[in-house]
């Protein structure tokens, strides 16, 4: 067995007597020195070699790297940019002497193989022994065991470790729980997975561990955004931060690899560093080291363009009167797009989940036009939200395959294994259950969820963003469904500018603490709740173009006459790339909107914009009439009511949408609707 030098790399001394010996000059070209130079062994740490002057050399970047170059391994593996950079930049940071390195990841950018790909050369380096990785689902922790090396039926080994030479690479990560040994003494080159929960409970075996194996391996915190939020029981709560950051004494090195730049509850990460922005002080950002972002996933082809269908809800809020008072119960009206503050009654009540579970299951029927294989995902609050969903979908759709997976670890692997192998349609799950779930046949994602952080909408998300590899590019798009509230328009501008940017607003929480310090006394208030709320019209949003809802249901009653899969947005740009101008078209139903790339006004906006939200409450008027009279979206000969109806306020007005572009002819169609529609 080799003997390995206590010291693995050359110290602050040591490397200044290195340096003048070889009097700034590489020992192997003779170029002068640059700040990159590297101290290097002689005889390799790896082989025995010691870390002492006399068993050292000066070289250049170049000269060291064809130096590590000359032991070649047959690895077909072909990294990412992303995890190239995440190579690179933490070997880097360890020959610094650097004790951790921060990545701020999007979902689907590939960070699993990133750190089995960065293990496997640290390995084969001599500059770790094991690796130890912890995760914040037992889903998860099984997904890194078996994805990187598993055993087949007949004893061959598979899974990502065969892209890497067998000679030297990353052995079995095994999924420890509170079993120990956590790694086998004969097995260097091997690791561990576990959840931050398991961390928690089994606090003394893993430190032990850490102990006796100081700077000899490699911690990775994935998920590092569910790491330590306070109240989360399930992932070990706070505790789970302290006790990273304790592993972390240990290790060689750290790898925090984390999908939002704060923790779930809004915290900073552990073992992460924040800075103030340079062009607003007011906000923090995360000091990262490496970084991919979703605009990277779309550049590199490894992320899907999306598609979100916005559902909008008229809401109807009661505010009970005293018996004494005059005048009776208050009823105010509004729409979901203006106020997203009753979210959680608005998403519960049928008149308005049910459309959008159903614009889920109509998005997967197109897709499994292009493949059966294609399916779905909808995300809702609770538990009991989703079996009702779940339950909605048998009853409706009686040969729809719905999977459901509900609890956070107990059943929830299993539930999602099988919604990934074998075949379904759509599976109904909560918040957490999803979280690094990897399944790029999902290509259809239902919010119904009233959740508005953005880094958790970017992981539900993230399911239906994955490239299916081997699949036809026009098919590589998500649809996703979701409530037309203020906080989701922010989240498709998310999307759309990768605005974000790490950024944290340290007046959220001065507010927060304003409203803690507020001492004033009691406030009778009065009591008032969601009476109703109706899903009314459904506008959609891509990557860079909208469609508004008068031209979205045009395009989905030609989708239908048509039988086509594609997406609206998708047809809308092969019909116009065609010339064929939709909005002219006398084949269709005569209810239009102005085209969306209309130029602006001169003067403001405003009043293009008041105009815009007439014609909304007018197309939303016409809904409600309808469906006052029993004629819903699903209803037979629904679209030629539609038409009928839409007919009838023009001639009433005189003018059609398109027509309408002023405030004064726009409010005179709006009032058109009540004479019409009688």
């Amino acid at each position: 067995m080799t003997l390995f030098d206590p010291q693995r790399f050359f110290d602050v001394r040591q490397r200044q007597l290195i340096y003048e010996q070889a009097e700034g000059l590489c020992q192997r070209c003779g170029i002068g020195l640059g700040d990159s130079w590297h101290a290097d062994h002689r005889i390799p740490w790896a082989s025995g070699g010691p870390t002492i002057i006399d068993n050292a050399q000066a070289l250049c970047e170049g000269c060291n790297l064809k130096k590590g170059q000359q032991m070649q391994y047959a690895d077909s593996f072909v990294a990412r940019p992303f995890q190239r950079e995440v190579n690179t930049v933490v070997v880097d940071r360890i020959r610094a002497e650097k004790d951790r390195t921060v990545v701020l990841a999007s979902p689907g950018s590939g960070k699993t193989l990133a750190y089995q790909s960065l293990a496997t050369r640290l390995i084969r380096e001599g500059l770790i022994d094991y690796v130890a990785v912890f995760v914040p689902r037992v889903a998860l922790a099984q997904q890194c065991e078996t994805s990187w090396m598993h055993k087949t039926p007949s004893g061959a080994i598979d899974g990502l470790c065969t892209l890497f030479d067998s000679t030297k690479r990353l052995g079995m990560i095994r999924h420890k729980v509170s079993d120990p040994p956590l790694t086998l003494p004969h097995e260097l080159g091997s690791g561990f997975v576990s959840t931050y929960s398991a961390l928690v409970s089994s606090e003394r075996m893993f430190l032990e561990w850490a102990n006796r194996n100081v700077d000899r391996f490699l911690l990775i915190a994935d998920e590092a955004q569910f790491c330590g939020a306070a109240g989360d029981k399930e992932d070990g709560g706070t505790k789970a931060g302290g006790l990273i950051e304790r592993m972390h004494q240990f290790s060689r090195h750290t790898l925090l690899l984390t999908g939002t730049p704060y923790r779930a509850d809004n915290q900073p990460l552990v073992l992460a560093d924040y800075e103030p922005d340079a062009a607003d002080p007011r906000r923090m950002t995360l000091v990262r080291d490496a970084e991919a972002s979703y605009a990277d996933g779309i550049a590199e082809g490894y992320l899907r363009r999306f598609e979100m269908h916005l559902t909008e809800a008229r809401v109807t809020r009661r505010t009970l009167t005293a018996p004494e008072a005059r005048g009776g119960d208050s009823v105010l009206e509004y729409n979901l797009s203006d106020d997203g503050s009753d979210l959680v009654p608005v998403l519960r009540d049928e008149k308005t989940w049910q459309p959008l579970v159903d614009r889920v299951v109509n998005a997967v029927k197109d897709k499994q036009k292009f493949n059966a294989a294609y399916r779905g995902l909808i995300s809702c609050m609770g538990q009991s939200d989703a079996r009702r969903v779940q339950k909605y979908l048998q009853d409706r759709y009686p040969g729809l395959r719905v999977g459901i997976a509900v609890s956070s670890d107990a059943g929830a692997p299993q539930e999602l294994a099988a919604f990934k192998y074998k075949p379904m349609d759509v599976l109904v799950t909560v918040r957490m259950a999803f979280i690094g779930y990897d399944c790029p046949q999902i290509t259809v994602v239902g919010i119904l969820t009233h959740y508005r952080d953005g880094g958790h909408l970017m992981q539900l998300v993230g399911r239906g963003l994955r490239v299916w590899d081997g699949m036809p590019p026009r098919e590589q798009s998500c649809v996703i469904v979701a409530p037309d509230d203020p906080k989701m328009q922010g989240f498709l501008s998310l999307l759309r500018d990768e605005n974000e940017q790490g950024l944290k607003l340290l007046e959220d929480r001065e507010g927060r603490e304003e409203q803690e310090d507020d001492d004033s006394g009691p406030v009778q208030e009065e009591l008032s709740y969601v009476e109703a709320a109706v899903a009314t019209t459904t506008r959609a949003a891509g990557n860079e173009s909208d469609m508004e809802a008068d031209e979205l249901q045009l395009v989905e009653y030609i989708k239908a006459a048509v039988n086509s899969a594609e997406t609206p947005l998708k047809l809308k740009e092969v019909v116009e790339l065609a010339g064929i101008m939709l909005k002219a078209s006398p084949s269709v139903p005569e209810q239009r909107t102005e085209p969306a790339g209309q130029p602006s006004y001169e003067p403001p906006k405003t009043e293009r914009e008041q105009i815009s939200d007439i014609k909304a409450q007018t197309a939303e008027a016409i809904k409600q009439h309808l469906y006052q009279r029993g004629v819903s979206p699903e209803s037979p000969g629904y679209p030629e009511a539609l038409a009928k109806a839409t007919a009838r306020v023009n001639d009433a007005a005189g003018y059609n949408a398109q027509q309408a572009n002023t405030l004064e002819k726009a409010n005179k169609r709006l009032r058109a609707v009540l004479s019409a529609l009688k």
